[in-house]
């Protein structure tokens, strides 16, 4: 553990935690230099600990992750150091190494990974969208589209164990596929929109699926396979033989009206809700069941994305005005949280799969940010795009996977601490 010198400035520090009991250390105050890092005062709190495995902690003052010297985060928040100053020292994340890319032939405009935590599905500009495995390597091209793909997700397997991927498109229709080791099948394809088609969502059990667009609606679809789909022969849905069935035509049980420009996000965390973002400046909770809007939040810049934490009881929602900002769950009591900072649109919002406070954004000014949302600093900030990075999400607990303007889609691994 670090000694102070003679004369260096020193301040009295508490340490506190919401760790597990295992991991917590007295509160009493204790003098130590302010030269100190998070590195120095590390080791401080492993040597209260008397572990016999030292681990890396981070450190938050005031909501500020620590970030050079402790004196120089005392001096940017105005603190004299009269007073003992309160640390809370939090599990530290290692920055995420760069792992692997994969080049597209045009802009990766939409990521969806599989819950199995292997596939990972693309859509891209050049009108088709893409199965990978997790090495990155190409399982299924899906191509059909007359038009850039602009969103995509995963429905539950097909009756037979087939992969089941969802896409929407500039073209104003929606499809859903199978994709087996036979090939690849459009199932179905929906035509209820009246413009381009720009964010998809699904309910948790996977049974419906909602889409937003131009035509400033958002429809609620049945996700069933379709009859046709199910009774194909594997020989009819084989790549290159034989005709293929065509895609059985599916219509929107319900069109939800309300905004007043471009549904450019959804999210569908419960049975009953839907959030959708829109250009128009607000985000709108509906009512599933009344087919109705049930709360909204307007006046603000256009809304970009939008992403809902159960587990915070938080909805996160990116703006034009290069801002993320968090809001109590309770849309009628607009109750702004915190505003998080970036330097450009931000196109993304994917919250942790694996911790309550981790946020992970990406923005056109081609970073992909991690965040831990007790503090308005990122944990990391990763250049991973020479162009705009237009979305991000978690391949599984550990896996970031991003997708920008420079086509390329890149992932990255953070590495046990």
């Amino acid at each position: 553990m670090a000694a102070a010198e003679p004369h260096e400035p020193q301040v009295q520090v508490q340490f506190v935690t919401q760790l597990e009991e295992r991991w917590r250390v007295t509160e009493a105050p204790i003098q130590l230099p302010t030269r100190l890092t998070r590195f120095g005062l590390s080791e401080v709190v492993n040597h209260l600990l008397n572990a016999p495995t030292p681990r890396p902690f981070d450190f938050l003052l005031q909501g500020e992750l620590l970030r050079g010297p402790l004196s120089k985060s005392l001096a940017r928040l105005g603190l004299s150091g009269e007073a003992a100053v309160v640390l809370e020292y939090i599990e530290l994340v290692p920055p995420p190494q760069p792992l692997l890319a994969c080049p597209h032939a045009d802009w990766v405009s939409a990521l969806a990974a599989h819950p199995d935590g292997g596939h990972l599905l693309s859509g891209c500009y050049d009108h088709a969208a893409y199965v990978w495995d997790a090495a990155l390597q190409s399982q299924a091209e899906l191509r059909a589209h007359r038009a850039p793909v602009k969103a995509v997700g995963w429905l539950p397997p097909a009756a037979g164990g087939a992969l089941r991927a969802l896409t929407a498109s500039k073209d104003h229709t929606v499809r859903t596929w199978q994709v087996d080791r036979g090939g690849v099948r459009c199932e179905a394809v929906g035509s209820s929109h009246t413009a381009a088609v720009e964010s998809l969502s699904t309910n948790p059990a996977g049974s419906r699926f909602c889409s937003g667009g131009w035509d400033s609606s958002v429809c609620v679809w049945s996700a069933g396979e379709p009859a046709a789909a199910a009774d194909a022969p594997a020989a009819k849905r084989a790549r290159g033989g034989g005709a293929s069935l065509p895609p059985a035509e599916i219509h929107a049980d319900v069109r939800l009206e309300g905004h007043r420009d471009c549904v450019s996000a959804l999210c569908w965390p419960v049975a009953h809700l839907i959030y959708s973002a829109s250009l128009d400046g607000s985000v709108r909770e509906w009512d599933v069941t009344a087919s109705a809007c049930s709360a909204q939040l307007g006046g603000q810049k256009a809304a970009l994305c939008v992403a809902v934490s159960l587990v915070n009881t938080c909805i996160a929602t990116g703006h034009s005005d290069h801002a993320v900002r968090l809001w109590d769950t309770r849309l009628q009591q607009a109750s702004l949280k915190l505003t998080l900072p970036h330097k450009g649109w931000v196109s993304s919002i994917s919250w942790a799969t694996s911790s309550t406070h981790q946020l992970l954004t990406s923005c056109h000014d081609g970073g992909v940010r991690l965040w831990d949302i007790r503090s308005t600093l990122p944990l990391h900030e990763l250049h991973l795009h020479t162009d705009k990075a237009l979305c991000a999400t978690w391949q599984n607990s550990s896996r970031i996977v991003s997708g920008g303007a420079d086509g390329q889609l890149r992932v990255a691994e953070i590495p046990s601490a």
